[in-house]
């Protein structure tokens, strides 16, 4: 019987062992970089902060309804026009805010302004693609009105309180 003289150095099944685990440093270590390029965002850091300020938040959406004010929006490209259905007591623009559901980088506004009596039409900066959350509010800010919206959109969305 004839046995192997070779040190376990120059054996195959050794470097195929010891590949292994270092196959799974490296991947784990590879992920560990990914994951520190796209760290998620922080969306509330102080929960009692914030949580003292929805009422704010409500109080201008309640305000919206008893000032009865009801209006559609359209993003086509990289225009938004507000629609509104009575002429309310409206100033010459309104802020619109998009923010993104999920990417805090692409959230933006821009200010509205007016074109005839019922239309406000705003330029944004870049034509937004995906879910996003806009709010619509006054000059003073003193109403709000919202929506979650998909875009690009092919027809009107109502905005609500």
């Amino acid at each position: 019987m004839q046995t192997d003289t070779k040190p376990w150095y120059k054996q195959l099944w050794p470097w195929i062992l010891i590949m292994l685990p270092v196959f799974a440093f490296a991947r784990g270590g590879w992920a560990f970089y990914i994951m520190m390029q796209n760290q998620p965002e922080m969306v509330v850091d102080d929960y009692y902060r914030e949580g003292r300020t929805i009422n704010n938040r409500l109080e201008k959406y309640r305000e919206a309804a008893l000032r009865n004010l009801e209006a559609h929006v359209l993003v086509i490209g990289n225009r938004a026009v507000v629609r509104f259905a009575e002429n309310a007591v409206l100033g010459e623009t309104l802020h619109l805010d998009f923010h993104h559901t999920t990417l805090g980088a692409q959230d933006f506004d821009v200010v509205a302004e007016r074109s005839g009596e019922l239309l406000y039409v705003a330029t944004l900066p870049h034509t937004p693609r995906g879910r996003f959350r806009l709010v619509v509010s006054d000059d003073s800010r003193e109403w709000r009105l919202r929506v979650t919206l998909d875009v690009p959109a092919e027809q009107e969305v109502k905005l609500g309180y």
